[in-house]
């Protein structure tokens, strides 16, 4: 009940302040394990998603929020987990597969950390790991405008994709690797609002 009240108010907070506008809603899956990865350029990213997508996420989100007093309990409330960037953290990976195992939804920052203003968008393999290993596909979302009070904030929801190889080998990590930097490039490219049609747009991400 705490929870829908506090997603409840968020979501309204985020239309009034920020005008939120979502395009292709019907991409997203209504049932099901997915994962949602996203450009990551500000602490609202994620409340905005959680308020502006129609399924429960599960944030991976580094540790060092959750000692934040307000922010690490809507972190908590929201159903993230702390995951330590300094290092592999096997527990947060376990958590990551079991929440999809379960067919919920797993929303990752493939860059790992906040990017801003020109720095370079560079994906880490993880993302496409955990495709591989769960079978779950990858919703790319792109977060479009800047944060600021009655500033437009447009999410660009594209197809699914699944991570597998053409010939059911497992993939190696140069492999994992070339399909996160494809994946990033491509909600790189929706988040550039004057270069994004906001119609279906057709993305496949397969090894050759």
């Amino acid at each position: 009940m705490l929870l829908r009240l506090t997603r409840f108010l968020i979501k309204c907070f985020m239309h009034l302040v920020f005008r939120l506008h979502i395009y292709n809603k019907e991409n997203f899956p209504a049932e099901g394990a997915a994962i949602v990865a996203i450009n990551h350029k500000s602490y609202w990213d994620a409340p905005l998603l959680a308020s502006a997508l129609p399924r429960s996420l599960h944030f991976m989100a580094k540790k060092e929020l959750f000692s934040k007093p307000c922010l690490g309990q809507i972190l908590r409330w929201s159903g993230a987990f702390p995951v330590s960037r300094d290092a592999s953290d096997i527990s947060a990976i376990k958590v990551a597969l079991s929440t999809l195992r379960a067919g919920k939804v797993l929303a990752m920052f493939p860059e790992g950390r906040r990017v801003k203003g020109d720095e370079e968008h560079k994906a880490k393999a993880g993302v496409a790991l955990i495709a591989e290993k769960t079978g779950a596909p990858i919703i790319p979302v792109a977060i479009a405008g800047k944060y600021g009070f009655l500033s437009r904030i447009d999410v660009y929801i594209d197809k699914p994709i699944w991570v597998k190889s053409q010939d059911g080998c497992k993939l190696s990590g140069d492999e994992l690797q070339a399909i996160s930097d494809q994946l990033m490039a491509r909600i790189i490219q929706m988040s550039q609002h004057d270069q994004c049609d906001k119609k279906e747009q057709t993305y496949e991400c397969q090894s050759s």
